[in-house]
């Protein structure tokens, strides 16, 4: 992911776990409430139709009822290109493992590695259905437990001793970026494994790994394994544009912004900070501009903010 300011590339954003975009989920589910309603949709459903296709496929799978999108209630955010599932639960172990065998991880995998771990743990998330996770309890006590997954490098970082970190490979050319992973979750408890060609992609499966979980009572599970995904960005430019120009947005919520951005797996933040209607940039050689453009004094980012906003999109 980039951090555009304006018009120039600051700095690649954050590879980091991150909040639901709860919000636009109750928003497009509204929208599928609506349709559901309609015994005819009317032609100009079908430009809807398309947006609808690339909504979170626990919504899509209820709208259109189709069998080759993702399993109901499954978490899983864009779809994956490819997805096979079974039908036995799994549970988490409590001494599960990220291991990675492809050499020495760089920094950022590493920090990636543990962030997964304290997602899955962390997040508390209870599957879309009646009951929610005491529904899933009865099918629990027989399952196996899940120990570790295994990252490996299947490209050309592979054997070559020094591994290129994700931020190396997050900055390529978008037409050369590869960002192509396959994850794979048996049943039987043994160990899960997410291959990629490289550390970028290992990245984007770990992301998807995390999204499999649910919690019921204390116990971490999976369900519809074994799992087998293949997947790979539909486009190599995912952006989202913050216009803090007409509408200042506070540091905090910018934070948030990468963090929602990180979990879909959106690439580039184009951040519009200036323009006409106010100037909320503070400028060091000339701080007249902030002091007399911002809309007021509290609506203005310091030199400190930007420096954190810019190390958090790319620590």
């Amino acid at each position: 992911m980039r951090v555009k300011l304006s018009h120039w590339i600051v700095a690649p954003a954050r590879p980091k776990g991150s909040r639901r975009l709860a919000i636009a989920i109750s928003a497009l589910a509204v929208l599928v409430l609506a349709f559901k309603t309609w015994s005819h949709l009317p032609p100009p459903s079908l430009l809807i139709l398309k947006m609808i296709r690339s909504m979170p496929a626990f919504i899509t799978a209820s709208v259109l009822g189709a069998s080759n999108y993702i399993p109901s209630a499954m978490a899983l955010w864009p779809n994956p290109t490819s997805l096979t599932t079974g039908e036995q639960y799994l549970k988490l172990s409590p001494s599960f493992t990220i291991e990675f065998v492809s050499g020495n991880p760089p920094s950022d995998l590493f920090d990636a590695m543990s962030r997964t771990k304290a997602q899955i743990k962390n997040d508390k998330h209870q599957r879309l259905i009646v009951g929610r996770g005491d529904a899933d309890a009865p099918h629990l006590e027989a399952a196996n437990f899940l120990e570790k997954l295994t990252l490996q490098l299947d490209g050309e970082d592979e054997g070559h001793g020094v591994v290129k970190s994700i931020m190396e490979n997050i900055i390529v050319d978008a037409e050369a970026k590869d960002e192509s992973y396959r994850l794979q979750v048996p049943a039987d408890g043994s160990s899960a494994t997410l291959v990629a060609n490289n550390t970028l992609g290992l990245f984007r499966g770990l992301t998807t790994f995390s999204q499999l979980f649910y919690l019921s009572g204390s116990t971490i599970y999976t369900y519809n394994t074994p799992l087998n995904i293949e997947d790979k960005a539909a486009f190599p430019h995912r952006g989202v544009l913050l216009d803090t120009a007409r509408n200042y947005l506070p540091k905090a919520d910018i934070l948030r912004t990468l963090d929602a951005m990180s979990w879909t797996k959106f690439n580039v933040l184009h951040w519009h900070v200036v323009d006409s209607q106010s100037f909320p940039l503070e400028v060091a050689a000339f701080p007249e501009l902030s002091r007399a453009g911002a809309y007021d004094a509290s609506s203005v980012y310091t030199v400190s903010d930007v420096k954190e906003i810019v190390n958090y999109a790319g620590a």
